[in-house]
């Protein structure tokens, strides 16, 4: 009897008072792709959020698959817009490691070569890049969205998400509506040519923008009764007499591709809002630009504030919907999480061990953020893996998972530079990776020039830190030794050179390297003046050697940080333990090197290098040699001086002082003036009673994709004469 009567009064209610019971409509919000012009739909989320406007669904593409994925997890638009303003874009859009970070093999040969071409990579593992893998992005995304990275459902969030990417294989739009939130965030942004696409399972995904700009059929497929929707105007035709740029013949491609899916959606759309973003285009990245769209999708929005209380009616409600907040909350580079296990996913199993060695990360421990970025940069520098990402499972103790794609160390570089002494050089290489039981590698190098050479060089790495190495080179040089600025000594040489070291690179701002080496000199052809009473003659030396090399310059050219500290002792024979039938004769040398940066323009590079020559009877090939702009330039055991623009031959002691004062006046451009001091003495002990020389520069120089382009004036007391010297291009 109670049972009949709660349903008899349910049928009043429902009959008499049907608006007591209804629910309000389900709001659905689409943003669309645009690249950096999508940073309006911030703008237009601080509107909406003033306004009251309930959120119920949320879908995106590219840009707006961003904003629109951070807001569903309960950022709000302020929080968003603070972090667009706080982020270095020029970094995020790139895939630039810092030098501190590479191994020391690939510090030795970062700036070197102006083409480097992998290959070698399996064909399953193979992906086409794109200009910009987009590492740094992604790892962005999982700072921000951390507890979203293992696979969960996105309709499970404080407001149901969904973005759209495009899958290469088969052409269709593939919906993320699970998974891994960053990944998602990723792929849907993967602007083809631009950043390598996202290789998920058996697609290979891209900008969803291809297919889907404005995916307001998606967001009506969640649920939405009522669609609120930014387009930024990308999917537009342009007409006639706008269409002047490749650029804009490939836009009105995209655009025509999907413009009946575009016209379709919105046409279903009930409110549209579209910010005016000229003249800005999808890379307008600057400050300037990202602070005056968010401004302008806030104005848009306001314009149409009118019609957004019309809707809010329409929705069925005059309450305010405060944004609903997750406790997601944006992680400081101090913040740490602890971490239970540590996985390398991607990885060679045999790496596994150095791996974990080298990026000094510990299981079960705390990590913080800044100490996680770095140790990502870290495995990226080891050159064996690329695109290095993370995630994090579990909940208040993570597990750790470091996500690493195969890079072939297998490549073909080439270098290139001019210069007023040797006009052209070319340089080639050849690496060749192979995978066996303990890593081996095998290059082949060769330069032409007035330097000419060839080189073979083979190793086995226990792991990328310490190697067994074995060289051969062969060179051909055609050499002119000064003597107080005139020329006084010509000669051409063959050298054969025969290596066997060991490596230890225990950190990795830390080298040190033991040996033997076999050097044969064979003298051709000479013509002297009479002012060097040198005895060319054929020669064979057996050399030991150690050597160490400590350096945190954040570059090799026009460093803004960091120092240099090298030192190296080589004992010379001629039969293994003498020379000439006496104790054989020995080289020790040191270079130091700092940058003090004074202002963020402005910096003092100290230096302080020299050379002894220890014993009797120093054979000719390794007398002190000074000269040139960098050291090794001419010979192995050159130093540089400046306003000694060739090879001089001094003293068996020399020690030099050297002062720059660099101004960067603009971008890559700057402006040195430096001072060179040194002396030289044939006895150590007496070196501070030896010959003085000095000497000055003054240059200009810009530091291009192509290496360092630069022109000096020089003057020394040794020359006597204004000097010229033009470089373009990397050293080598």
């Amino acid at each position: 009897m109670r049972l009949l009567k709660l349903i008899c009064y349910i049928l009043i209610i429902v009959c008499f008072c049907p608006d007591s019971i209804q629910a309000r409509k389900k709001v659905g919000l689409v943003l669309g792709g645009g690249g950096a012009k999508g940073v309006s739909h911030i703008g237009v989320l601080k509107v909406l959020e003033e306004a009251g406007i309930p959120i119920d669904y949320i879908a995106g593409t590219s840009m707006g698959a961003i904003v629109g994925g951070l807001y569903s997890i309960g950022y709000s638009a302020a929080e968003i817009d603070s972090m667009v303003a706080s982020q270095d874009w020029q970094l995020l859009l790139s895939d630039r490691v810092k030098r501190d970070n590479l191994t020391f093999p690939e510090k030795e040969n970062s700036e070197r070569y102006v083409i480097s071409l992998p290959f070698g990579i399996d064909k399953k593992d193979r992906l086409v890049d794109g200009m910009i893998k987009g590492q740094n992005l992604q790892n962005l995304f999982s700072n921000l969205t951390i507890g979203y990275h293992d696979s969960v459902d996105f309709r499970s969030f404080p407001i149901p998400f969904a973005c759209v990417a495009v899958n290469l294989v088969d052409g269709k739009d593939y919906v993320f509506q699970k998974g891994s939130l960053p990944v998602a965030m990723r792929a849907s942004m993967a602007i083809p040519a631009a950043f390598t696409p996202v290789k998920l399972d058996s697609m290979i995904l891209v900008d969803g923008g291809l297919n889907n700009n404005y995916p307001a059929d998606v967001v009506k497929s969640m649920g939405a009764d009522v669609i609120i929707g930014v387009d930024l105007g990308t999917s537009d035709l342009k007409s006639l007499q706008n269409i002047n740029s490749t650029i804009d013949v490939v836009g009105q491609i995209v655009a025509l591709h999907g413009y009946d899916k575009y016209t379709h959606n919105t046409s279903i759309t009930d409110l549209l809002i579209r910010p005016n973003t000229a003249p800005y285009n999808s890379a307008s990245f600057t400050s300037t630009a990202l602070d005056t769209l968010i401004i302008r999708g806030e104005e848009a929005a306001r314009r149409q504030w009118n019609e957004l209380i019309a809707l809010k009616e329409k929705i069925g409600t005059d309450s305010i919907f405060p944004h609903t907040y997750s406790k997601t909350s944006v992680l400081k580079p101090q913040d740490s999480f602890l971490i239970r296990k540590i996985y390398f996913e991607g990885a060679d199993p045999r790496d596994e061990k150095w791996l974990l060695q080298i990026s000094q990360l510990k299981e079960n421990s705390w990590i913080s953020l800044k100490k996680l970025h770095h140790a990502m940069s870290i495995l990226i520098g080891t050159n064996a893996y690329s695109n290095v990402s993370y995630k994090l499972t579990g909940e208040d103790v993570h597990d750790l998972h470091l996500i690493v794609e195969p890079k072939s160390a297998s490549s073909v570089n080439v270098g290139l530079r001019f210069d007023s002494e040797e006009i052209i050089a070319v340089l080639l290489n050849g690496k060749f990776d192979y995978h066996t039981q303990f890593h081996s590698k095998f290059a082949i190098t060769g330069r032409v020039g007035k330097k000419t050479y060839g080189r073979v060089d083979y190793s086995i790495e226990r792991n990328p830190l310490r190697n067994l190495n074995l060289s051969y080179k062969f060179t051909y040089q055609d050499l002119d030794i000064y003597h107080y600025g005139e020329k006084a000594l010509n000669t051409t040489f063959r050298n054969h050179f025969a290596e066997f070291s060991y490596s230890d690179m225990n950190w990795l701002c830390f080298k040190v390297q033991t040996g033997i080496r076999y050097e044969h000199y064979n003298y051709k052809s000479v013509l002297n003046n009479g002012e060097l009473p040198i005895d060319l003659k054929t020669q064979n030396f057996i050399n030991y050697f150690v050597s160490a090399h400590f350096e945190t310059l954040d570059r090799s050219y026009y460093p803004n940080r960091g120092v240099s500290l090298k030192a190296d002792y080589t004992v010379y024979t001629d039969n293994f333990v003498g020379y000439q039938g006496h104790t054989p004769f020995s080289a020790l040398s040191a270079n130091f090197l700092s940058v003090i940066p004074v202002t963020s323009h402005f910096s003092i590079l100290p230096a302080v290098y020299g050379r002894v020559l220890i014993g009797r009877d120093a054979a000719y090939p390794y007398l002190n040699a000074v000269g040139g702009e960098t050291e090794g330039h001419y010979l192995d055991h050159q130093l540089p001086f400046a306003g000694i623009n060739h090879v001089e031959f001094l003293d068996n002691a020399f020690l030099s002082l050297r002062l720059q004062l660099r101004q960067r006046i603009s971008g890559r451009h700057y402006i040195s003036l430096t001072g060179n001091y040194g002396v030289h003495e044939d006895n150590f002990f007496n070196l501070l009673k030896g010959h003085h020389i000095w000497g000055g520069s003054l240059s200009y120089a810009y530091n291009s994709m192509f290496g360092p382009m630069n022109a000096s004036f020089s003057l020394s007391n040794r020359t006597q004469k204004l000097q010229f010297f033009l470089n373009l291009g990397y050293y080598f």
